[in-house]
C-alpha cells in the first residue's frame, strides 16, 4: 500500500520512500492524486482521517434530528476540542433547538479558532438580531463577506447600507429579512 512506502514530508511537496529514505519531488497534481488515492484506501478498511462521529452526526443534521447530531458533534469535540467543523455545527445544532446562548457560545468559539469564519458570523448575527440586539448583529454582519452566497450577502449589504444611513431597523425584521435570504439560497 502507498501508505506502507512513503510519508509526505512536513512541507507537504515532496515524498519520502520510507524503504530507501529518498525524496521525490511532486507536482500538485501528483501530490493530489496520491493524497486521494491514499485517503480511498483508507475508506475500504483502514483507519481513515474521517471520523465516523462527524459522517453520523452529519446525516443525522441532515434529516433535522438536530438533539442528536449534537450529542455526535459533542463527542467529536470531547476527543479534538479544537475541531472546527464539528465546533459550526454544534453551534448550528443549538441554534436550530432554541438554545442560543450555547449556540453564541460555540460561534464564538469558532471565531477563536478562526477569525472571520462566515458561518459563525452570519448566525451569531442573526442570533442577535432575534434576541433584539441589532446593533451586536450589525457588528457581526459588518466582517460578514460571501461572494458563494449572493443572496444573503445582498441582504446584509442592504441592512448595513441602512444601518449606516441612520435609518432605525427593527432587529426582528433584519433577522427575517436574512432568514428569507438564507432559505432562497438554499433553493438556489
Amino acid at each position: 500500500m502507498f501508505n506502507d512506502k512513503f510519508q509526505v514530508n512536513q512541507s507537504g511537496s515532496s515524498l519520502i520512500d520510507k524503504n530507501q529514505n529518498k525524496k521525490k519531488k511532486l507536482s500538485r497534481r501528483e501530490l493530489f492524486r496520491n493524497l486521494f488515492s491514499i485517503r480511498s484506501e483508507s475508506l475500504e478498511g483502514e483507519v481513515s482521517g474521517i471520523d465516523p462521529d462527524m459522517i453520523y452526526a452529519d446525516r443525522l443534521m441532515k434529516k433535522r434530528d438536530y438533539q442528536r447530531a449534537l450529542e455526535y458533534y459533542t463527542l467529536r469535540l470531547e476527543k479534538e476540542p479544537g475541531h472546527l467543523e464539528a465546533m459550526r455545527n454544534l453551534g448550528y445544532c443549538r441554534f436550530k433547538l432554541g438554545e442560543p446562548e450555547k449556540a453564541i457560545e460555540a460561534f464564538e468559539k469558532v471565531l477563536s479558532l478562526r477569525p472571520g469564519d462566515n458561518v459563525a458570523l452570519l448566525y451569531l448575527g442573526l442570533i442577535n438580531a432575534y434576541r433584539g440586539n441589532g446593533e451586536e448583529a450589525v457588528r457581526h454582519w459588518k466582517s460578514y463577506f460571501n461572494i458563494h452566497k449572493p443572496l444573503i450577502q445582498r441582504e446584509i449589504n442592504l441592512i448595513l447600507a441602512r444601518h449606516e444611513r441612520g435609518d432605525r431597523l427593527d432587529p426582528q425584521e433584519m433577522a427575517d429579512m436574512v432568514a428569507r435570504a438564507m432559505e432562497k439560497q438554499k433553493s438556489r
